[in-house]
């Protein structure tokens, strides 16, 4: 009998459940272009296949007992067509319940999706595992190379598990270096629609003592999209404050687990005004010290222990729907006071060799939720792709890193620009 644990909804989960409104956005999207032009009849057909491989996907959100949790779908998932109207929130009675939307427009398929479902990482195996069967179902001879689930796989329990538990036991201990700068928080600006704004640098013109000094992309570009905000918030930084970029680290790399849950904790980066005063490697090697100091194993688990424990005393000193939301809601602005924007790096996205070819483009946009913008960096087929998405200052944000990248004589250039609204809840 299979397991139903994907029903009560992930620690990191519930943050997207409560206290969610018009500053925090509670889905997320990931983009795929392809080389063809996307026939909706066969996308059904193995959007349909595709939910029955994924059931902690295939869920609602129900009100009980003062609480939200999850119930099992099995009704036919609808798609849309992009450019025509579409849900604009969750609630929706078009979605038929669900939880996420699946749009095309041309040759991009999108889906959007709330959050407490699935991380990045967990939903990109689902959109990956959607791709490949339409194009298996479009004629197209592509092979799995492992990096793909395939229909025929059979879901496992462990796919479903809530692995966040399992942190509450591992031995934890506070960094050498905690985050306890003072951020700049960004004003609020208001309306649902974002900016989104992409700079592609070609992986192989990057400096290589450069990424020897960052280790990884996002020490690479966390000082130079700091640097950015600085110089857009410099009349209004006040002294002792920092632009700190909260970073979200998956932590499968460290703490294995083969769920597709949200799995996930932040850490923090944080840039001063004399940090512009001195050479970029010097800033590479003092990013590159402060990160490592906080992605030690034990630091991740104290960073984790730390979200279970805010989630868990919400849940303590809440005794209705109402109240929860209300505590919810104070654990995130309290958690925006912390930061100025948000970075995720999604790293190296792997599709098989026969996918590859058709697939010109793989990357998610997640909502600034508050935070002066959200970035994402991510890399594909050669190309590390920076994707900016905020209501106010991507554009700038990306001139000024692509004058940057240029200053270092780094080819780069913005690749995309358009409007995005994030799907919404109402409660």
């Amino acid at each position: 009998m299979r397991s139903l644990e994907y029903l009560v909804p992930s620690i990191c989960g519930q943050t997207y459940l409560y206290g969610s409104h018009a500053d925090a956005s509670v889905s997320s999207r990931i983009v795929t272009a392809l080389t063809m032009h996307i026939d909706p009849t066969v996308l059904e057909q193995a959007l349909s296949e595709a939910i029955i491989r994924f059931p902690q996907i295939a869920v609602s959100l129900v009100e009980e007992n003062g609480r939200r949790n999850f119930i099992s779908l099995n009704a036919p998932v609808p798609i849309f067509e992009a450019g025509n109207q579409m849900p604009a929130e969750l609630s929706d009675p078009r979605l038929g319940g669900y939880l996420f939307r699946v749009s095309y427009c041309h040759k991009h398929l999108y889906v959007d999706y709330h959050r407490a479902l699935a991380d990045e990482f967990g939903m990109m195996a689902f959109v990956k595992a959607l791709v490949m069967r339409y194009l298996e179902l479009s004629g197209y001879p592509v092979q799995t190379d492992g990096s793909v689930k395939l229909m025929s796989d059979s879901y496992f329990q462990a796919e479903g598990e809530d692995p966040m538990e399992k942190m509450q036991d591992k031995f934890a201990s506070r960094p050498v270096w905690y985050m306890d700068a003072k951020a700049v928080v960004p004003e609020r600006v208001t309306g649902d629609a974002e900016e989104v704004v992409q700079v592609r640098v070609p992986v192989a013109k990057l400096k290589k003592d450069y990424l020897d000094l960052a280790s990884i992309p996002v020490t690479y570009m966390a000082p130079l999209l700091s640097h950015a905000l600085r110089e857009i918030y410099s009349d209004k930084m006040e002294a002792g404050e920092y632009i700190v970029a909260e970073v979200q680290i998956n932590i499968r790399p460290y703490y294995p687990s083969a769920s597709l849950r949200p799995y996930y904790t932040p850490v923090f980066l944080a840039y001063n005004r004399n940090l512009a005063d001195y050479p970029y490697k010097t800033v590479l090697m003092s990013q590159k010290k402060l990160l490592e100091a906080q992605l030690k194993n034990d630091a991740l688990a104290y960073s984790a222990q730390r979200k279970i424990a805010d989630v868990e005393n919400a849940f303590e000193f809440s005794d209705s729907l109402a109240s929860l939301d209300a505590s919810f809601e104070s654990l995130q602005e309290n958690a925006n006071r912390r930061s100025t924007y948000n970075i995720c790096r999604i790293g190296n996205v792997i599709l098989p060799e026969s996918m590859q070819r058709l697939v010109s483009e793989f990357y998610p946009v997640i909502p600034s939720s508050g935070k002066s913008v959200s970035v994402t960096v991510t890399t594909y087929k050669g190309d590390l792709a920076v994707t900016v998405s905020g209501k106010k200052y991507a554009y700038e944000v990306c001139r000024r890193l692509v004058e940057q990248l240029h200053a270092n004589d780094i080819d780069a250039y913005i690749a995309d620009r358009y409007e995005f609204s994030p799907l919404a809840i109402k409660k």
